[in-house]
C-alpha cells in the first residue's frame, strides 16, 4: 500500500501571547491561513507486523530518525488505533525549515492524513486532530487548513471567509529561535493585543482582506530584529497592504491585493533577496495527489 499527500503550509496573520494554560502550553490569540506551498509526503506499508518508520528527506538538515515529527505521528497513529506496521515516508521538502510556516507540523500532518487513509479512515477528523495535538500544537491546525481563529477555550474555529488577497513570502536566510522567543516572553511578558476580537470579526463577517489593517506578530515585538523590520519595510514600499512576520518567524509575508502586484513585487524585491516566493490561500491542510 502506497499513498501521496501534499501537506500545506500556514501564515499568522494573527499571534498574541495571553498567558499559560494549565498543561503548561502558552494560551494564544492565533488566525492561521493555509497557503498554497507544500510538502510531498510519500508513505509506504511495508508490512503489517511490527511498528517501524523509515524516513528519507531530500534536506539534510532534517533529522530522519525518531527526532523527525513523523516519526513521532506514525507511533502516535498506530497507538491511537491499535494497530502495528512498518513504513515508509519519504519528503519532498518545499515549505521553509524554521519560517514560521509550520515547517514540520505539516510533515507530521501529512503523515496522519496519509495512515488514516491508508487504512480505512479509522479516525475522524476531529480525532485525528486530537492525535495530532500530542505531537504539537500547530499540528491540527495543518490537518484543517483554510482560515482558522482561536476562541477563549483555546480550540480552533475555520472562518467561511472569502480569501481575496495574495501573499509574497521571503524567507531572508536566517532563522529565529521559537523556544528562546518564548523564554524572553516569560522573563518579560508583552500587553495583550486588545485587537484580536476586532481581526476576528472582520474576516468571520467578510473577507480576508477585511482583517490586514489588524494583523499582528507578537514575537515581532519580542525579538524587535532590525532586519525583520526591514524586509516589512521592503514589502510594503513595494505595494503590500500590510506586512508581518508568521510564527515566531523567520518568514515575513505581505498581503497584495491581487497576484499581479503580488508577481511585480516579487520580480523587484528578487534582485535584494534570495527565497522570494508567492503564496496563495487555500482551504486545504492535507491533500490526497497520489495512491
Amino acid at each position: 500500500m502506497k499513498i501521496q499527500v501534499r501537506a500545506y503550509a500556514k501564515l499568522n496573520l494573527f499571534l498574541d501571547i495571553t498567558g499559560r494554560l494549565p498543561s503548561g502550553r502558552h494560551s494564544l490569540n492565533i488566525a492561521t491561513q493555509s497557503v498554497d506551498v507544500y510538502d510531498d509526503i510519500t508513505v509506504s506499508v511495508l508490512s503489517t507486523d511490527n511498528f517501524g518508520c523509515r524516513i528519507t528527506c531530500d534536506n539534510p538538515d532534517i533529522p530522519c530518525d525518531e527526532r523527525n515529527i513523523v516519526w513521532k505521528a506514525a507511533r502516535a497513529f498506530f497507538e491511537a488505533t491499535d494497530m502495528n506496521a512498518e513504513i515508509s515516508v519519504d519528503i519532498e521538502k518545499h515549505v521553509p525549515l524554521m519560517g514560521g510556516m509550520g515547517g514540520s507540523s505539516v510533515d507530521g500532518a501529512g503523515t496522519l492524513v496519509a495512515l488514516n487513509e491508508l487504512f480505512g479512515r479509522k479516525l475522524d477528523t476531529e480525532t485525528l486532530c486530537a492525535v495530532g495535538d500530542k505531537i504539537g500544537a500547530d499540528v491540527p491546525i495543518c490537518i484543517k487548513g483554510g482560515t482558522q481563529y482561536s476562541i477563549t477555550s483555546g480550540d480552533m474555529m475555520t472562518a467561511e471567509c472569502e480569501c481575496d488577497c495574495v501573499f509574497l513570502c521571503i524567507y531572508p536566510g536566517f532563522t529565529l529561535s521559537t523556544a528562546e522567543a518564548y523564554a524572553k516572553y516569560d522573563e518579560n511578558p508583552t500587553a495583550v493585543n486588545t485587537h484580536y476580537a476586532d481581526f476576528v470579526s472582520s474576516i468571520v463577517c467578510g473577507r480576508l482582506s477585511d482583517g490586514t489593517k489588524y494583523i499582528s506578530n507578537v514575537f515581532t515585538e519580542i525579538y524587535r530584529d532590525n532586519r525583520i523590520e526591514k524586509i516589512k519595510n521592503d514589502i510594503l514600499s513595494a505595494g503590500a497592504i500590510s506586512a508581518e512576520m508568521t510564527g515566531s518567524g523567520s518568514v515575513v509575508f505581505g498581503v497584495f491585493e491581487n497576484e499581479d502586484k503580488a508577481v511585480e513585487a516579487k520580480n523587484t524585491l528578487s534582485e535584494k533577496y534570495k527565497s522570494v516566493f508567492i503564496a496563495r490561500p487555500t482551504d486545504c491542510g492535507v491533500s490526497v495527489s497520489e495512491r
